[in-house]
């Protein structure tokens, strides 16, 4: 005979009793089985008289009671354990958690010199980026660190290196998880594969595998314990980065939407955590569009915009931070975490500027920032000429206007002085530079790229349309070196080259940086197919600049704004 009854309470836990005989009296039993729904189970343990039990992870937990024991009071026995259900806390105490993060830092190790509050202060540097970390981490015992990519590619160390050098401070400061920005990519997939093998932590990506093979180049996400607290991480980078690579680079990846790759980690990790973290390397646009479209998500820690969110944002009930670039912040967020209905109760964050003068650095790495300065880099801090005019970034800067000017004057040395034009994408300079000594590291921190040069051909006709892509639509602003232009809106009134009009009919040939050759129907709006005289020269960007500082040896670079004059 059976007897089964079942109380639910509204928090989800249930009570089963199942009543029944066999024909031994000694079998006789009384089944109690306390329900506990899945996301709870792993918070909740009672103990009652000599009643059993087991692992509060297990789904069922079982109080076996012989009948002689308990059938008197079976019903007594049954309400006080209903009350005990029907009265437990909707939530146990919410635990705190700390993420520090930051993305962009590309290589900078060294501290910089900025001015905050009128004042000039060292600011940054990998060494009190460190030291920062330890003094966090030491106070919250629940503590993740986390970057958002973009580590490699702003000095000469990780220049040289490929951004091993990265991965050796990463591990010596010892950060819980990573995403590829688009610049690990620069040196190609498989260095980046090769350099990473060393990291000693993960390196999570969720949205690029090897070709259609649906393998990943990296693991997608991962899941961290902080004390019984479960937290998922999810790594993305946005699916057009090719872009901002040279294509050769990434030959054989097949990138895939961001959006859809957190969808399908929420769907995979929900119910197993309490907290779910995606850690983004798309910009604070595609960070924002990511909160819109996915539910069940609570975090976003991006980079790739270089954003300086000093408070976090809350974009369709998820938070979003971004620490700025260059390390001269460390984001921190202190949350506390209902672990029983899987929510932040309460969050605050901040960015920290890392101030020299107010943190203590952190030895091991401060030994190790100097070992590997000693080893790549200490011929490049010889001076090799001086500066008379501060060079500045932006659109059409004078910086890299001098830069073009400088390939161009290179490429008529060694190649042809029948090369009419030189032309450079903005975004290839880094680094602005105040007027006083230039040092050769001075032209590898503007110039980090391992960029080569490449001449081609265009026609006359071609080269009109290119300047009517520019001023309808430009992706980026170029700099031009021996062209000139004056246009009213997308009207071209003048186009000169060489001190003459352009000719439709004639052919021009023109020096470029190879990033640019790869892309050059993004920037320029012309296939590379059927392009004539296309010729690789073995001669590097960053050579030429430093050979013109070198032979100058004062520069003065005025901007020229009758270069490129739209009305």
């Amino acid at each position: 005979m059976r007897l089964w009854l079942r109380l639910r309470s509204s928090l989800g836990y249930s009570l089963h009793c199942n009543r029944y005989f066999t024909t031994t009296p000694k079998n006789h039993h009384i089944h109690l089985m306390l329900h506990i729904p899945h996301r709870k189970r792993s918070r909740l343990r009672l103990r009652l008289s000599q009643g059993l039990l087991r692992d509060a992870r297990n789904q069922e937990s079982r109080i076996r009671l012989p009948l002689t024991q308990a059938i008197l009071n079976l019903d007594s026995f049954i309400l006080i354990l209903t009350m005990v259900v029907l009265t437990l806390p909707s939530s146990l105490p919410a635990v705190e958690l700390t993420l520090l993060y930051w993305s962009d830092h590309h290589a900078q190790h060294l501290p910089e010199r900025i001015e905050i509050e009128g004042k000039e202060v060292e600011v940054g540097g990998s060494a009190y980026l460190a030291g920062m970390v330890d003094e966090l981490r030491a106070g919250s015992p629940r503590t993740l660190v986390l970057v958002a990519g973009d580590e490699f590619t702003g000095t000469p160390v990780s220049s040289i290196t490929k951004g091993h050098s990265e991965i050796e401070v990463l591990n010596r400061i010892g950060i819980s998880a990573m995403v590829p920005g688009n610049h690990e990519f620069d040196y190609g997939w498989k260095s980046l594969v090769k350099v990473m093998h060393d990291a000693d932590f993960p390196v999570l990506l969720a949205n690029v595998t090897l070709g259609d093979s649906g393998q990943g180049l990296f693991p997608s996400d991962t899941v961290f314990d902080l004390g019984g607290v479960k937290v998922g991480v999810v790594g993305v980078i946005y699916q057009n980065f090719g872009q901002a690579v040279v294509r050769e680079g990434i030959l054989g990846l097949k990138p895939s939407d961001q959006i859809l790759a957190v969808k399908a980690f929420v769907a995979k990790r929900r119910e197993a955590c309490d907290l779910l973290v995606a850690l983004t390397h798309v910009g604070w646009e595609g960070d924002s569009a990511m909160a819109e479209a996915v539910n069940g998500l609570d975090l976003i820690i991006g980079g790739h915009s270089h954003t300086r969110m000093v408070k976090p944002r809350l974009v369709h009930g998820v938070t979003i931070v971004q620490s700025g670039p260059d390390g001269l912040s460390l984001g921190r967020l202190t949350l506390d975490v209902d672990t029983t209905a899987d929510r932040i109760t309460d969050l605050r964050g901040d960015l920290i500027t890392l101030r020299n003068d107010q943190i203590k650095p952190d030895a091991k790495v401060a030994a190790l920032v100097k070992s590997l300065e000693r080893k790549y880099t200490k011929d490049l801090n010889r001076r090799i000429g001086a500066l008379e005019t501060d060079w500045n970034l932006g659109r059409h800067s004078n910086l890299s206007q001098w830069a073009a000017d400088a390939m161009l004057s290179g490429v008529r040395e060694k190649i042809s002085d029948r090369i009419n034009m030189a032309v450079v994408n903005d975004g290839n300079f880094r680094k602005k530079l105040p007027r006083g000594a230039i040092t050769e590291r001075d032209i590898w921190e503007i110039c980090p790229f391992e960029n080569p040069v490449v001449t081609f051909q265009v026609s006359g006709e071609e080269l009109i349309k290119v300047m009517h892509k520019l001023l309808r639509q430009p992706d980026e602003y170029m700099t031009w070196s021996g062209l000139r232009l004056e246009a009213v809106g997308d009207s071209i009134i003048s186009l000169i080259v060489n001190g003459l009009e352009v000719d439709p009919y004639n052919e021009y040939a023109i020096a470029t940086t190879g990033f640019v050759w790869e892309h050059l129907d993004q920037y320029l709006g012309i296939p590379q197919s059927d392009r004539l005289n296309i010729y690789w020269p073995n001669i590097m960007e960053r050579d030429l600049l430093i050979e013109d500082v070198t032979s100058r040896k004062v520069v003065s670079t005025p901007f020229d704004d009758e270069r490129w004059v739209v009305k």
